[in-house]
Order: structure tokens, then C-alpha cells, then sequence
């Protein structure tokens, strides 16, 4: 890999690491469950054009690549850590729900 290459890679994962909004990705992931996730993984944003202003072909291409499966992973992250949360409440609430009616059908609430 030569050292265009990997300033290429080191600078579009800077960039994607901030452009990234990962709270919308986890409410996505959280409020759109696998829909939310599904949406992570297949939308992937465009890099800003002003990143490519007098940088070479070879520098673009390895960007582009490196920016869009590093802003395609973070997505898949936030939103994987949302519906996570949202299971982890949804189980802890029906074993919650169960318990009062599992007491209150033996009499002992």
C-alpha cells in the first residue's frame, strides 16, 4: 500500500467518524427496529466533493472505498446498539409483566 494510499484511508476515516450523526442511527435503530437497521446498511452517504479538490485518482478511489465502509459500519453500530436497548426494555419488561401475573394468579401480590 503506498503512503497516498493510506492517507487516503486515514483521512476518510477521520472524516466519517464525523460526519456521521450516531444519534440518529440509534433512534433509527431503536424506533425502526429492523427496518432502522436495514436502512444502516444500505444507505451510505456521498463524501464531500471538497475532499477531492486537487487530489489525485488513486487518493479519491481509496477515500471514497475507505469513507463509505467506515460510515457503513458506524451506522450499522448505533442502530445495532439501539434495537439492542429496545429488546433488552421489551424482555425486561415482559418478565416484569409475567411476574405480577404469575403473583397475582398464586394469590400472593
Amino acid at each position: 500500500m503506498s503512503l497516498e494510499q493510506r492517507q487516503a484511508e486515514i483521512d476518510a476515516e477521520q472524516d466519517a467518524k464525523t460526519d456521521t450523526n450516531k444519534l440518529v442511527w440509534f433512534i433509527a435503530g431503536f424506533i425502526g427496529n429492523f427496518i432502522g437497521i436495514l436502512i444502516a446498511y444500505i444507505y451510505q452517504p456521498e463524501p464531500r466533493a471538497s475532499q477531492f479538490l486537487e487530489k489525485p485518482e488513486e487518493y479519491t478511489a481509496f477515500y471514497k472505498d475507505t469513507y463509505k465502509i467506515k460510515v457503513r459500519g458506524i451506522q450499522l453500530t448505533y442502530a445495532l446498539i439501539g434495537f439492542a436497548i429496545l429488546a433488552a426494555g421489551a424482555i425486561i419488561t415482559n418478565l416484569v409483566v409475567l411476574g405480577i401475573i404469575g403473583s397475582m394468579a398464586s394469590g400472593t401480590l
